[in-house]
């Protein structure tokens, strides 16, 4: 892990060939971290299953943390639903804020249930301090929030920013929570839900009685 970070490449000024290897490099962390090796994947790793030379990673990437950051939010993206593992929107989903946001949250937790390493992953970019690698997880958490805030409607932009903040919190200590073993997929299911529905128990609205009859 680099301590002081160099300024990579810009992505917007990179030609078709070098995306392409961009890509490859990417594909390969992808690949290397769903094979389970997180903590002792190294750069010497990643060129070699790229094909494409440590220096050019280098020039891509400032680090070991900028790489795994980038390559997480790629494997966000490509997942099946739109924003990657926080699920599609909550067009699908029916009923109450509650109820869109714990569907959203279950699609979410279940992504990394499918490939566990990934959650370490998330855990790892979240806690770098390189400033590249926060600068991915950041546009990740923003991607995030957006399609969670579509379980949210009836909320002003204020109080749905709220209440994601305090539900990600709960939703990001259950996952560190897992990673260390200290509670089951389950458990953070639960966790999440239950945070979900305590924060948007004050902002949904009763249900309206049926008019009496004369």
């Amino acid at each position: 892990m680099a301590s002081t970070p160099g300024a990579p490449q810009p992505v917007e000024t990179m030609t078709p060939a070098q995306l392409e290897r961009r890509r490859r490099v990417l594909d390969a962390v992808i690949e290397l971290v769903a094979e389970g090796r997180v903590d002792d994947m190294a750069m010497k790793d990643v060129a070699e299953r790229s094909g494409v030379a440590l220096g050019t990673i280098y020039r891509y990437f400032a680090s070991r943390d900028h790489l795994a950051a980038a390559a997480l939010a790629e494997w966000a993206r490509s997942l099946d639903a739109p924003a990657g593992p926080a699920g599609a929107g909550a067009g699908a989903a029916r009923g109450s804020m509650a109820d869109r946001l714990v569907a959203i949250l279950r699609r979410a937790v279940r992504a990394y249930e499918r490939q566990p390493a990934f959650a370490r992953l998330l855990i790892l970019a979240a806690t770098s301090t390189d400033p590249h690698a926060g600068a991915c997880y950041a546009e990740m958490g923003a991607s995030v929030y957006e399609v969670l805030g579509t379980a949210l409607d009836e909320l002003g932009p204020e109080d749905r920013r709220r209440v994601l903040d305090v539900v990600g919190a709960v939703w990001y200590q259950a996952m560190i929570e897992w990673v260390n073993g200290r509670k089951t997929a389950a458990d953070v299911h639960e966790a999440v839900e239950s945070a979900a529905r305590l924060v948007l128990a004050g902002f949904e609205r009763p249900p309206v009685p049926p008019a009496a009859v004369t």
